[in-house]
């Protein structure tokens, strides 16, 4: 009789252990990614379908977009992770679309070398399909570096141009969710 209540009483430890190891654990610090914070994620969706996550990535945590944009000496990373498969004229298309919808004329002119290659980025025969990572970093000594699932495809020059582009989601993006999710609904 005591061997069976020594087993029970084990394994209601055992059970009771298991089920605090289970429980989600409590966020203690903001997720991280080569030093820089999580500030915010968001989901771009397109007549109620998913089409990718997106995060921001900064220094430290900041909820007005202006300030975001105007910190030039810090380094920053846009992650676009594909939930649908997207074929590469497509995303071209949306990203231009948004381009117009942010940039003017004047700034479409000034930028136009930069905005030429970073959607060349885009145009390398390669549809995106669920799980591709694109990465979108601004580092001060290089300027916009632009990754595919870790892959290289252009570094591009500037600490102007990577601002600008950011206006693409913390600016007027085509869903203003995504700004408020970024940034924070009152950045």
């Amino acid at each position: 009789m005591r061997l069976l209540y020594a087993l029970v009483a084990s394994l209601v430890l055992i059970c009771g252990a298991s089920a605090k190891e289970e429980a989600p654990p409590v966020a203690t610090a903001a997720e991280q990614r080569d030093g820089l914070v999580l500030n915010g994620e968001a989901t771009r969706s397109v007549w109620g379908f998913e089409v990718y996550k997106i995060r921001l990535y900064l220094h430290e945590i900041m909820r007005d977009a202006e300030q975001i944009m105007g910190a030039k000496s810090d380094p920053k990373r846009i992650e676009i992770t594909m939930v649908r498969s997207v074929d590469e004229e497509q995303f071209s298309s949306t990203v231009q679309d948004n381009i117009d919808h942010n940039f003017s004329a004047a700034e479409k002119e000034k930028f136009g070398g930069q905005l030429t290659e970073f959607l060349g980025c885009f145009n390398k025969g390669a549809d995106l399909e669920p799980g591709n990572v694109i990465t979108i970093d601004y580092t001060p000594d290089e300027g916009t570096v632009v990754k595919l699932d870790g892959r290289t495809l252009d570094t591009i020059p500037g600490a102007d141009f990577y601002h600008a582009l950011l206006r693409l989601w913390i600016g007027k993006p085509l869903q203003k969710s995504i700004k408020d999710d970024l940034v924070g609904a009152a950045g």
